[in-house]
């Protein structure tokens, strides 16, 4: 096995969390990325320094994953004076580019800014049924990605993880057996029970779908079929049928089982 040195995290300071420090520190924080971004925008002439300046202040005030819609509320909300959509567009795109936000684009939602702090790096976790989205960071998980790195002799520059699934908050409102059409894409469940009778029993037995077959949400929505995975083949339904399937979230089951 070849061995990178520079690999190695002996010695190195453990990064921040996603979210630095105590308020004071915070606030230390956002002043000199404010100075920076100054002292940047004046190096190559940058024009209206001022409005850029307080649209970052008010960027730096909020640790959401805001959309530009949403930080245009908050600017109004700060009665900062009035910008126009382009503006903020290419404000925005400078923060970016200069490195004090990340655009990211998480699947199905608009694209949405967060801070970038220097030394720092957290993935997410995003809800599919509300769109709530968590940060996380996991040394052991970081520790194994670099792992696999020098496995395969691959020096990472940057990398991202997003895992879509559904939170806490929309478990816990949720039945714990549902018809399968209430299901979220990319759910894997079981079938736990079958509303219907007997022609439609076997209608859906001779389809595979038999009580606790596993089945996969591959996709759902008014613009197409509900499509689901069993067995490695992939079906459409009906919405009407879809109805009349009970499943229970598998992960729910198999932990009731153990």
């Amino acid at each position: 096995m070849i061995r990178f040195p520079f690999f190695s995290s002996r010695g190195q300071k453990r990064p921040a969390r996603a979210v630095a420090g105590t308020a004071p520190e915070a606030r230390d924080q956002h002043r000199l990325e404010i100075a920076q971004f100054k002292a940047v925008l004046e190096s190559f002439g940058a024009t209206r320094i001022d409005e850029r300046l307080a649209i970052l202040t008010v960027f730096l005030s909020t640790e959401k994953h805001v959309t530009l819609d949403e930080l245009e509320g908050l600017l109004q909300a700060s009665k900062a004076d009035q910008v126009d959509r382009l503006f903020l567009q290419e404000t925005m795109a400078m923060f970016c580019r200069f490195g004090f936000a990340r655009e990211i684009i998480f699947e199905s939602h608009a694209p949405r800014y967060e801070h970038h702090h220097l030394g720092t790096h957290h993935d997410h976790f995003i809800c599919t049924r509300c769109g709530h989205i968590q940060e996380f960071v996991n040394r052991d998980l970081e520790h194994l990605q670099m792992a696999v790195a020098r496995e395969f002799q691959f020096h990472p520059l940057q990398h991202k993880m997003e895992i879509y699934g559904l939170c806490a908050d929309c478990m816990g409102q949720r039945e714990g057996t549902i018809p399968l059409h209430m299901a979220c894409k990319g759910e894997r469940v079981r079938i736990v029970g079958i509303d219907g009778g007997r022609s439609m029993q076997a209608r859906l037995a001779a389809m595979g779908l038999g009580l606790n077959t596993c089945v996969e949400v591959v996709s759902k929505g008014d613009a197409g079929p509900f499509i689901v995975a069993v067995a490695g083949t992939r079906m459409a339904l009906g919405g009407s049928l879809t109805q009349h399937i009970m499943v229970m979230h598998s992960c729910s089951l198999e932990e009731g089982e153990s």
